[in-house]
């Protein structure tokens, strides 16, 4: 299914394959400003620091079919921030169409 491929692209830094996941119509909404974002207006370059830069822990799939993902994780950022994170992603023709996730912030680790 797209879940795998997804995380493969992701844990391999592969930015072109984990951008060709998406589909042409692709717009995801950000839960923290409402603002969307889509194929044109996307900062592919964040991307791609966003996937050397960020540990990603206790990953799964809790849902996929042919017309939705759902996952979550927790998230580590560079800046040392912690997040819970769910995202629903609706596919079109086997892609990413619509994404929306929701965060929870959590505590820092204790070094």
């Amino acid at each position: 299914m797209l879940y795998e491929k997804f995380t493969t692209a992701w844990d391999n830094l592969d930015v072109e394959t984990f951008i060709s996941l998406f589909h042409e119509d692709y717009e995801m909404t950000w839960h923290s400003t409402g603002k969307t974002t889509n194929m044109q207006n996307a900062d592919w370059d964040k991307l791609a620091y966003n996937m050397s830069a960020s540990k990603h822990e206790n990953r799964r799939c809790v849902y996929e079919n042919e017309d939705i993902m759902i996952t979550h994780q927790i998230a580590t950022f560079a800046n040392g921030s912690r997040d819970a994170i769910l995202a629903s992603y609706l596919k079109k023709d086997g892609l990413i169409w619509r994404q929306e996730t929701g965060s929870t912030p959590l505590p820092k680790l204790e070094e």
